[in-house]
């Protein structure tokens, strides 16, 4: 089973948990809204490391499937959120919560995912704090994209820590959790969440400048017209090339003028791919664990 087969199937266990959620939400706009969120589905990417990680340490991705939904749960608040403040009409090639519920929907929408996620993880009141931090560093991120934070690749990294690999990092935390590892298994697990996560973010930088729009499924070049820290673009700046350059650029142009910041940039989410696969290589040797390096490779040669 190839890595896009593996998420496939974790995403169908994890839509399992979803339905019942949605029940009992008044009035019905919101429920129309948060319902929309939730199935404007995506690679379920975190999902299935939940699981995966349930899996390393001796559990079930069955029974980390609560854990997997509330992790899932955050992630859509989160892109609610996100199209709300960067004034997003597309998203995953559908129109965004606040083009048709509106902005005030969209944000209660925000709150009551939120809201699910946390009751859902309340089966296990140790998840809670790992659920915690990430609400808590996401929306630092957001704020340091807003009065920007980054200015070179260390700022960028402590803003990509909160923005993305945060919740990365809570994933891997919750499916140890529930899988029954030991204080040491968690700790290696977060911090190859936090680190894959971070590759992540980066890839989605690279994307953002290479793709087109009909590909990505959002709009391109989002991070240079809304001045938004990218490891791309901060490279290219501090290494001569203006803003006012790049914003000339089509697609193409922009590619081949930043090209040596696009391979700087891949070489850096290498790296951070690097150090989580050296986070777990002392784990017994398993399907899970194959799986979980797997998802690393996959996360930094994704087309979308």
């Amino acid at each position: 089973m190839d890595i896009e087969q593996l998420l496939a199937q974790r995403a169908r266990l994890v839509d399992g948990e979803m339905p019942n959620l949605l029940m009992d939400i008044k009035p019905p706009e919101l429920a129309a809204a948060v319902s929309y969120a939730i199935l404007s589905k995506g690679k379920r990417i975190r999902p299935a490391l939940v699981t995966l990680a349930s899996e390393a340490v001796g559990g079930t991705a069955e029974k980390a499937c609560f854990a997997a939904a509330s992790i899932e749960l955050i992630h859509s608040s989160s892109l609610v959120l996100d199209d709300v403040i960067d004034k997003s009409e597309k998203r995953r090639g559908r129109s965004t919560v606040h083009t048709l519920w509106g902005t005030d929907m969209a944000l209660l929408t925000v709150q009551i995912l939120a809201a699910l996620s946390l009751r859902i993880a309340a089966r296990d009141p140790r998840l809670i704090h790992a659920i915690a931090d990430s609400l808590f560093y996401m929306g630092e991120g957001e704020a340091m994209e807003l009065v920007e934070f980054a200015k070179d690749k260390k700022g960028y990294l402590d803003l990509a820590f909160r923005k993305t690999g945060s919740l990365f990092s809570s994933a891997a935390e919750v499916g140890a959790l529930v899988g029954g590892g030991d204080k040491t298994q968690i700790k290696k697990l977060k911090e190859f969440g936090n680190h894959i996560g971070l590759a992540f973010q980066i890839r989605d930088d690279i994307l953002d400048c290479i793709s087109k729009e009909d590909d990505l499924g959002k709009p391109v070049k989002k991070d240079l017209f809304m001045g938004r820290p990218s490891i791309v673009l901060l490279d290219a700046i501090n290494s001569g090339i203006s803003i006012e350059r790049m914003m000339k650029c089509n697609n193409g142009e922009l590619m081949h003028l930043v090209s040596e910041s696009i391979e700087n940039a891949k070489n850096v989410a290498i790296e951070e791919i690097d150090i989580a696969k050296c986070q777990i290589e002392s784990f017994d040797d398993s399907y899970a664990k194959t799986k979980l390096n797997e998802m690393g490779d996959y996360i930094i040669t994704r087309s979308k």
